[in-house]
C-alpha cells in the first residue's frame, strides 16, 4: 500500500491536472463563443455586402437599358438630320442683297436691285456694312 505522503503527493498531482484541464476547458469554450460571435457579425456583413452586389446589378442592367435606348434615339436623330437638307446661304431670300450690302451697295441701290423697302435696305446695311463708322 502506498505511504500517506505518497497518496497526497498523487491527489495534489491528480487536482492540479484536472485544474488545468477545467482551465484549459474554460478557455476554449470563451474562444468558441468569441469565434461564433464573430462568425455571426461577418455572416451579417457579407450578406449585406451580397445585397449591395445585388443591387449595383440590377442598377447597372437600368443603366444599361438607358443606354442604349438613348443609342437608339441618337441613331434616329442623326439619320434625321442627315436628311434634314442644308439650308445653303445662296438659298436665303436676303443672301444676294447682304453680299451686295458687303461690297459697299448703298440703300438706294438695295431697294432698286433687290426690291426691299426703304426699312429693310437701312436694316441690312447696319448688320452686314462695314464696321468702320463714323
Amino acid at each position: 500500500m502506498l505511504s500517506p505522503f505518497l497518496m497526497t503527493i498523487i491527489i495534489a498531482v491528480v487536482i492540479g491536472v484536472v485544474s488545468t484541464v477545467v482551465m484549459v476547458l474554460v478557455w476554449l469554450i470563451r474562444k468558441y463563443l468569441n469565434l461564433k460571435r464573430d462568425y455571426q457579425v461577418l455572416t451579417e456583413i457579407v450578406h449585406g455586402n451580397n445585397n449591395d452586389i445585388r443591387e449595383l446589378y440590377t442598377t447597372a442592367l437600368t443603366v444599361d437599358e438607358r443606354t442604349v435606348a438613348i443609342d437608339e434615339k441618337l441613331s434616329v436623330l442623326s439619320e434625321k438630320i442627315s436628311a434634314y437638307p442644308q439650308n445653303e446661304p445662296s438659298n436665303h431670300p436676303y443672301s444676294l442683297a447682304i453680299q451686295k450690302v458687303r461690297s459697299g451697295a448703298s440703300v438706294s441701290e438695295l431697294m432698286q436691285t433687290s426690291g426691299l423697302s426703304q426699312d429693310e435696305a437701312t436694316l441690312l446695311i447696319r448688320l452686314h456694312g462695314s464696321k468702320a463708322g463714323p
